[in-house]
């Protein structure tokens, strides 16, 4: 080999050399390119997915705060509800009271006719969740009964079935309803 052919040899190992340098340092520059944008999707996935999180917590929270509000309103309108049952239940009982003094009464027997204007008094005394004015009011009622019951007063069935009436209608006479 000659001088010129060693020359033309090197300078084209030298131009291969070159061009491989090159696609070698495009490779790395593409690789890390793509490392690069890898990278920062990835930071901004994780960023995102801690972000859903915490808003499916907050929603969690929120949405078990809002079912802790709807049961206290059930439990609080059950809970009147209730109220409303155990007064009409003791109104019931007064009211079944009335209606076997009235039958006493009607057949004249006025001894057992105080006695269930009596039993009468204490259902409404111990009537659970019963307003004061509807206690007082009935009593007062149940009161002049009584009396008129202790004078052999034959038209005290009017007031005993006056009574009986309003108790089954609702508003007890002397209070307003609600």
């Amino acid at each position: 080999m000659t001088n010129e052919e060693r020359e033309e040899r090197g300078g084209l190992v030298k131009t291969v050399r070159s061009i491989v340098i090159w696609v070698v340092v495009v490779l790395v520059a593409a690789g890390a390119g793509f490392g690069a944008g890898y990278f920062f999707r990835d930071k901004e996935a994780k960023e995102l997915g801690q972000l859903s999180s915490q808003e499916k917590e907050e929603m969690a929270a929120k949405i078990s705060s809002l079912e802790i509000q709807i049961l206290e309103a059930q439990k609080s309108q059950l809970e009147r509800a209730l109220a409303r049952a155990k007064l009409k239940s003791g109104l019931n009982e007064v009211l079944d009271s009335l209606t076997e003094a009235l039958a006493e009464v009607e057949q004249r027997n006025f001894g057992r006719a105080t006695q269930k204007i009596e039993a009468a008094k204490g259902a409404i005394a111990g009537a659970p969740n019963t307003p004061d004015a509807v206690r007082q009011a009935v009593t007062a009622k149940l009161d002049e009964i009584l009396a008129g019951l202790k004078n052999l007063d034959v038209k005290i069935r009017e007031k005993i079935a006056s009574l009986a009436k309003d108790l089954e209608q609702g508003p007890v006479p002397g209070t307003k309803s609600k």
